[in-house]
């Protein structure tokens, strides 16, 4: 970061890591920016690769470690373990597991709801993601929820929570199994 303060000469090249500064201007994988910013684009895109290779470690441990045999060292749902009862992320585990093997339908037996929600969250992080390390130059769609679509999927979680918990037949379906 030492040479992002500006003191970079307009003729003169500086290749770094994921940005590349040139004549002024720093190109990094999306678009270019005056040099005074660079240092936070590039901190931003860091952390999004790191985060984005602990996805992938978390993924292919599920892929390797099914949940529900013992194998894994991830805990059980402290919720359901107090009270008998079945919390709306109950299954998530698992049906990560069942997703990272493409097995949907058994993933969708364990949580269905995450299962169908996952494709919206998926998208909603990597638009969010590539704003937030663009900054204010980022000109693209942004993932606003309008106040009676945040209380509609409160609502959605909250009657999933309910339904999957009482003992007759087709909501028992919704109970991880």
């Amino acid at each position: 970061y030492s040479r992002c303060d500006g003191s970079l000469s307009q003729s003169e090249d500086l290749d770094m890591d994921f940005v590349y500064y040139r004549a002024g201007r720093c190109s990094a994988i999306f678009g270019s920016r005056s040099i005074r910013d660079c240092g936070p684009v590039k901190a931003r895109m860091s952390l999004l690769a790191a985060a984005g290779l602990a996805s992938l470690l978390v993924l292919f441990y599920l892929r390797g470690n099914d949940p529900a045999d013992g194998s894994s060292f991830l805990p059980p749902c402290s919720f359901n373990k107090a009270t008998g009862l079945h919390c709306p992320g109950c299954g998530g585990t698992r049906a990560g597991h069942a997703l990272a093997n493409f097995r949907i339908g058994e993933a969708f037996r364990k949580n269905a709801l995450l299962v169908m929600l996952l494709p919206f969250l998926a998208v909603g992080v990597a638009i969010e993601g590539t704003a937030w390390m663009k900054g204010a130059s980022y000109r693209g769609p942004r993932v606003r929820l309008p106040g009676s679509l945040s209380w509609l999927i409160l609502g959605l979680i909250l009657g999933f929570w309910i339904l999957r918990n009482i003992p007759l037949w087709p909501f028992e379906l919704l109970a991880p199994h």
